[in-house]
């Protein structure tokens, strides 16, 4: 009782102020955290794995798919357990702090992997990176939740999950840009070290701005006093058609975390060295800091699903064209991946727009509010994704003939590494375009509809 009582009080305090420029400026930041932690394992640690640990690439594959599977099975689990959360301060903070620690903590412990046998190091690696996954979810999962209570102006929310979603590829490429060049000068001083030392530098700096984000952003938008039961929740998930065809087509969206496995393989066996990651990267420093203005003006005058559509598109023509002219002229290589990353950007964040408009629609459809579970489950299908990506990789790198530590690969396995960073990225962009073209809840009917959740909320507050 003294709990919620504590609950209902913090409320009350963060309703009487607007969101403040800090707060954004804070929860950019936990972005930027979240993709510097994840952006490591996604672009580093196969390659790590494979030339300096010493695991074939089978075996990582494997390990990526078994850990990203049973990961992905907490996600919902952990979705159910935030949104029956009800502390003194909030439902989400107490998860990014504990979470963010132990992740941090873990990261560092994937890349600094002991002298062991080959199934010593496969079993480290795969118990290490499961419960990489674990801290990962109690991390990712409350900081989307936060951003559909951290105001209630949808203008504002837009604008907000459009920043953070580019913050969360800034930490990205940052670390394709500074990490190749890194790797290499601490690895030209000490063999072997690149890639630990990188990790270390990185994990600090993310748990600097997570925490930070963690103490300064407030939650405004308050759930229902009412513990929601786990009937209720699976009925949500069951009836949530907007959020089902959402996941569905980020499920599908394989292509970007295939090319970003790829692109570290692209960079040192195609291009000639782990220092071309950052030129491979530097034209999304341009691009980057048009997302948040482009997305807003998009949403205005576009539904979200054919903006979706018409960047799946042109990302597919984009990396078709440079399969077909090759990697020979490479200032044309950068601008051209820079082109594909401006589209990738883009639906990215669209999908998280649609995940808000979906918490929408539930809230409308059931008087609840269901943002961590909707959020977990776009973790779980993110998970299931990452399961496939990797495991592909793994099976792609294998059947082309890549070898571990070699100094140099063959023609085939050059050229299938290209073709696995261009050609079956872009098909697998086109797929993922059709699932939410069915989607429904846009134009008058979610209109209407907000300004039904409106006046509910204005009968309660009342």
């Amino acid at each position: 009782m003294e709990t919620a009582k504590k609950y209902n009080l913090y409320y009350e305090r963060t309703q009487k102020t607007e969101l403040r420029k800090r707060e954004t400026a804070s929860y950019i930041g936990g972005g930027l955290g979240n993709s510097l932690l994840s952006g490591l394992i996604n672009v580093y640690l196969m390659i790590y794995a494979t030339d300096v640990f010493g695991v074939s690439a089978l075996a990582v594959g494997s390990i990526f798919f078994i850990a990203k599977i049973v990961d992905a099975i907490s996600d919902p689990i952990a979705g159910i357990i935030v949104d029956r959360t009800r502390t003194p301060y909030g439902k989400f903070r107490p998860y990014l702090i504990v979470s963010s620690i132990a992740w941090v903590l873990l990261t560092i412990l994937l890349f600094n992997g002991p002298d062991l046998s080959d199934s010593g190091k496969f079993i480290y690696l795969l118990s290490i990176y499961i419960l990489w996954g674990l801290a990962f979810t109690f991390f990712d999962v409350p900081y989307w939740s936060f951003s559909t209570v951290m105001t209630q102006d949808e203008s504002k929310r837009t604008r907000l999950v459009s920043i953070a979603r580019v913050s969360t590829l800034v930490g990205l490429i940052l670390l394709m840009l500074a990490g190749g060049p890194i790797v290499a000068y601490i690895d030209s001083i000490n063999p072997g070290k690149g890639y630990s030392n990188l990790a270390i530098f990185a994990s600090v700096l993310a748990l600097i701005f997570m925490l930070i984000m963690a103490f300064v952003c407030k939650e405004r938008v308050k759930s229902s006093g009412e513990v929601v039961s786990l009937k209720k929740t699976l009925s949500y998930l069951k009836m949530n058609r907007p959020l089902q065809l959402t996941l569905l087509t980020a499920f599908l969206g394989l292509s970007m975390p295939i090319s970003q496995s790829l692109s570290v393989y692209f960079a040192v066996n195609n291009l000639g060295s782990i220092s071309y990651m950052a030129l491979l990267n530097i034209p999304a420093l341009g691009i980057i800091p048009l997302i948040p203005m482009i997305v807003p003006a998009l949403t205005k005058r576009f539904e979200k699903k054919y903006i979706f559509l018409v960047c799946s598109i042109a990302h597919a023509v984009t990396l078709f064209i440079l399969y077909v002219i090759g990697y020979d002229i490479q200032p044309l290589v950068f601008i051209i991946n820079g082109i594909t990353l401006l589209f990738a950007l883009i639906n990215s964040t669209i999908v998280a727009l649609l995940i808000t408009d979906a918490i929408d629609y539930g809230e409308w459809k059931t008087g609840n509010r269901f943002e961590a579970i909707s959020f977990a489950v776009q973790s779980f299908t993110s998970k299931c994704q990452g399961a496939i990506a990797g495991l592909l990789v793994g099976l792609i790198l294998t059947y082309i003939g890549y070898e571990a530590a070699s100094q140099s690969q063959g023609t085939g396995t050059i050229d299938g590494i290209f073709l696995g960073f261009t050609l079956i990225p872009a098909i697998i962009s086109i797929i993922a375009a059709i699932p939410i073209q069915f989607i429904k809840f846009s134009g008058k009917v979610r209109e209407d509809a907000l300004e039904e959740i409106k006046q509910r909320r204005s009968k309660l507050d009342s």
